[in-house]
């Protein structure tokens, strides 16, 4: 099992579009072989900074999930309402 960190800093503006873009993505992923659980969270001291937490079952899956077309075309609509590319951090138990 692994999870994955994904730090998306909000442009002014867009944060109705961002939720509902971070929704339907969620949405999707939640039908993708290997996804357990997901959760988003906004920084209590930078309201512009997003952190969301994923689990998968393996890297694999999450690899396949962040490859597909379905996930690349809403993260497209998702990087213009950025004030910088989102980080993605692949975390592994130890």
């Amino acid at each position: 099992m692994i999870r994955i960190l994904i730090e998306r800093r909000l442009a002014p503006g867009a944060e109705d579009r961002l939720r509902r873009a971070m929704r339907e993505l969620r949405q999707q992923a939640m039908d993708r072989e290997g996804y357990i659980s997901g959760e988003t969270h906004r920084d209590a001291a930078d309201p512009n900074h997003y952190i969301i937490l994923s689990t998968w079952r393996s890297r694999d899956d999450w690899e396949t999930w962040a490859r597909s077309k379905a996930r690349r075309t809403v993260e497209a609509h998702i990087a213009p309402m950025l004030a910088e590319p989102e980080r993605v951090t692949v975390l592994e138990p130890v």
